[in-house]
């Protein structure tokens, strides 16, 4: 049995990183189908001496999404499912702000149309990063170096995705074997994935493996034969 229950996907951004080039992944990570997807960008972990140059180059790209008809070519940020989750998503950003965040763009709902949002100095233990939003807007937190950041993406129920952004090998390698997610990328968000490869999340992100080969597993019934000879 495999289930793929969710997350609250993370991206460590490092003061290493190319930060034009996270910035691009970021925009697209967290807002492509209007975040309804389960490996969505949620929670960006920035270091602290480049978060204002991600900011500066993450909110002019953000505010750049065209948001409108679904069924529209150039539309990137449509409808979520319905207006009551886009009622849910308005009120999570309007929490997330009243315990102390700061909105730096986005937000705004018109029926079932949440504008895309950056919601800053979000406190990494609060809802607003710790539940599934499954809408289009990202939660930013500061880090000082890459064991912390490593420690506050850890600091979820969630399993299922990761990214990290760093031209340190030292860096990658850490992240690979530390954080807790079923898949790692680095210098991308957890916003892909390819049907050969074993996808699934741990903790409360699922339990198994989707993929070929591990939906060949699933099927296949193993037997131990032991061959004995006598005894001489």
């Amino acid at each position: 049995m495999s289930l793929e229950l969710g997350s609250s996907c993370p991206v460590i951004v490092m003061d290493d990183a190319d930060i034009e080039y996270a910035a691009d992944a970021v925009a697209l990570g967290g807002y492509i189908n209007a975040g309804q997807v389960c490996i969505s960008v949620q929670r960006v972990i920035v270091h602290e001496k480049v978060m204002a140059n991600f900011l500066d180059a993450l909110k002019p790209r953000v505010e750049a999404i065209k948001v409108g008809d679904p069924k529209s070519a150039d539309t990137k940020v449509g409808t979520l499912i319905s207006e009551a989750e886009a009622i849910r998503v308005e009120k999570s950003i309007a929490t997330a702000v009243s315990e102390g965040a700061t909105l730096l763009t986005g937000g705004a709902r018109t029926g079932a149309i949440v504008m895309p949002a950056i919601v800053c100095g979000v406190n990494p233990k609060s809802a607003f990063a710790q539940d599934e939003l499954f809408g289009p807007a990202i939660a930013v937190s500061s880090t000082t170096g890459i064991t912390d950041a490593i420690s506050i993406a850890n600091d979820s129920p969630y399993g299922l995705g990761a990214g990290v952004f760093t031209k340190n090998m030292d860096n990658s390698i850490q992240a690979a074997r530390e954080l807790d997610a079923g898949s790692i990328h680095i210098n991308w968000t957890p916003l892909w994935r390819a049907d050969l490869m074993p996808y699934g999340g741990l903790k409360s992100s699922g339990i198994g493996k989707e993929g070929v080969r591990s939906t060949v597993n699933e099927m296949t019934e193993e037997k131990t034969i032991i061959l004995h000879g006598r005894s001489w």
